[in-house]
């Protein structure tokens, strides 16, 4: 079974302008350039670049990916509507609209999807991180989130939230990713999208440190959401053996999400 460990597919329609972006500029919400370009988009525009990517997802052998869901209630529905027709299967992780607790819209979130999966905890306030996590907790539903992308977070802080994984790390310390490591919370890993943006997570410390590193592709306006070519990517690029990098898209991600599945639906 072939993963794709961390997609956002919602941005697939987006073409790019032949330019340097920071982080914070293209992808930080609510004002980077991808969530004011979803804002002005059709649903038909954004629907039919997810179909895209889901084809291109499809057509290297991937089984299930794991998408940021942005858009609320709202984006769920067309991820749903992306893969109807499609033997690939997604888990969902939703996030608030507006980017706050609500808790009838939690309520929905969570019955429509697999979890919540959120940007940094540099975009949120702390205080209505902890309301969501624990309305996920209670839920008994997944949560995930990015963090030290393009800068180094607090680790305690971001540990305090219990996340059942993290998202890049390429900010992180050697003594951020020795407390991940006790944890042991699996990582996801998106060299190429990591590339974009003049960035490089830390594999070989994180696999020296035995930590569960798992593989994503990000963003699609960025990069196709080709999970093949980010292994190679990844085994050129890295160094990493082809055998650690295949188990990235197979066995780490099956023996992680394998076990949040079996609890962890929407209906």
């Amino acid at each position: 079974m072939i993963f794709n460990c961390h997609t956002h597919i919602g941005d697939a329609f987006i073409e790019l302008p032949q330019k340097k972006f920071s982080v914070y500029e293209l992808v930080a919400p609510p004002d980077g350039l991808k969530h004011k370009m979803l804002e002005k988009a059709s649903k038909t525009e954004i629907l039919n670049g997810m179909k895209r990517a889901v084809r291109i997802m499809e057509g290297c052998g991937t089984d299930i990916f794991i998408d940021f869901r942005e858009g609320g209630i709202e984006g769920i529905e067309l991820l749903k509507e992306a893969i109807r027709d499609s033997k690939i299967k997604a888990i969902i992780l939703a996030r608030p609209k507006n980017m706050k607790y609500d808790e009838e819209e939690m309520e929905k979130l969570l019955d429509m999807s697999h979890g919540i999966g959120i940007s940094s905890i540099a975009d949120w306030n702390f205080e209505e991180l902890e309301m969501i996590v624990n309305h996920v907790k209670d839920r008994k539903k997944i949560f995930a989130m990015h963090a030290s992308e393009d800068k180094r977070e607090d680790i305690d802080k971001i540990l305090d939230l219990e996340p059942h994984f993290l998202v890049h790390l390429c900010k992180a310390t050697e003594e951020d990713i020795n407390e991940v490591a006790k944890k042991k919370i699996g990582v996801v890993v998106c060299p190429r999208a990591n590339k974009f943006f003049g960035l490089k997570p830390p594999i070989s410390l994180l696999l020296e440190k035995n930590v569960s590193v798992m593989l994503g592709t990000d963003n699609a306006m960025i990069v196709k959401p080709n999970i093949i070519e980010e292994m190679k990517f990844l085994v050129k690029n890295y160094g990493v053996e082809k055998n650690i990098a295949i188990k990235m898209i197979s066995n780490t991600p099956l023996k992680i999400f394998g076990e949040i599945l079996k609890n962890h639906v929407y209906s």
